[in-house]
């Protein structure tokens, strides 16, 4: 009686290199990514928290962003100035824009692109 040979199971080596090598870009791509995206929530914080102030909404825009300034040097924010934010009254809204990119390099001339844009807005009327 003969019996058939087995069928191998699991992955060669070579499958193996190639998983471990995604494992890695990926994980690079993230530990570049994760820092510029925790910046970026400080960011949002910091506006939300300037313009939720009882007293933005008499304020003028430059004592905003000189609010906005203080806050972003209290929280370390180095990836934009307050002048890189666009402070501005519409009507009985009082609105703040930032809109700004972070590049990270990967390897060699290969760069990680991060777009981050948003408007915040507080309705100022009493």
């Amino acid at each position: 009686m003969t019996t058939m040979p087995a069928r191998q199971r699991g992955l060669s080596l070579i499958s193996w290199m190639v998983i471990l090598v995604v494992v890695v870009i990926l994980g690079t791509a993230a530990f570049r990514m994760i820092p510029a995206y925790m910046e970026y929530n400080t960011v949002a914080t910091t506006i939300r928290t300037t313009l939720q102030d009882n007293r933005a909404a008499m304020m003028s825009e430059g004592e905003i962003r000189e609010s906005i300034r203080k806050r972003f040097v209290l929280n370390q924010v180095k990836v934009i100035s307050p002048d890189d934010v666009d402070v501005y009254k519409d009507g009985a809204f009082l609105k703040a824009e930032v809109d700004y990119e972070v590049r990270e390099p990967m390897f060699y001339n290969v760069s990680i692109v991060m777009t981050f844009q948003e408007e915040f807005s507080k309705d100022v009327r009493q």
